[in-house]
């Protein structure tokens, strides 16, 4: 694997204490991938949901790894989806939180699949994460408000500035780069 590949590649661990289907758990979070791959990073899912999680979901987070956790309903109301606690552009942003329960009245209300909504949803606030802010986009997945019922794919993907962002935050830089070179002779 090249060290661009291996930079622009991050781990998310999923803890769903809401309980979805396992069928619908596992459309969403491949939603959020094929959202997350359209801006450049692939993510490695690690579900961690169940009774018996794998070893890797009881050990400390490493670099590049974040939490997606799919909880009832937020402590702010029902109409928020979801949240990421950010610490800023220079991180670390590793837990993002999707409300299940009221993105399964949105898309009861809306006509639209649960899994579609959560799926969005956490590729959005995984997004925070990644971009390192709590800040919204006029357009695309990182506008703060949503009309599900649109069809158009550009709503559901990160703006071409937001996935360029996010790329470059990923990246290791030049400097980083002669830093470790000096620090390993």
């Amino acid at each position: 694997m090249s060290m661009l590949a291996a930079a622009l590649m991050v781990t998310i661990r999923v803890y769903d204490v809401y309980g979805l289907s396992p069928d619908t758990r596992q459309e969403a979070l491949a939603i959020a991938a094929r959202t997350l791959e359209r801006a450049g990073v692939q993510a490695a899912i690690v579900d961690c949901s169940g009774v018996a999680p794998a070893t890797p979901c009881k050990m400390g987070l490493a670099e590049g790894e974040m939490i997606l956790r799919i909880q009832r309903h937020p402590k702010d109301g029902e109409h928020v989806l979801g949240e990421a606690i950010v610490n800023g552009a220079s991180g670390p942003n590793t837990v993002a939180t999707v409300y299940a329960a009221a993105i399964a009245e949105r898309a009861r209300r809306d006509g639209t699949p649960l899994a579609t909504i959560v799926g969005r949803v956490s590729a959005h606030e995984i997004g925070h994460l990644l971009l390192g802010t709590n800040v919204h986009a006029a357009h695309g997945l990182m506008r703060a408000t949503w009309n599900v019922q649109r069809i158009d794919r550009g709503d559901w993907d990160f703006s071409l500035e937001d996935a360029a962002r996010i790329r470059d935050r990923l990246q290791p830089h030049e400097t980083t780069r002669v830093l470790v070179a000096r620090a390993n002779p």
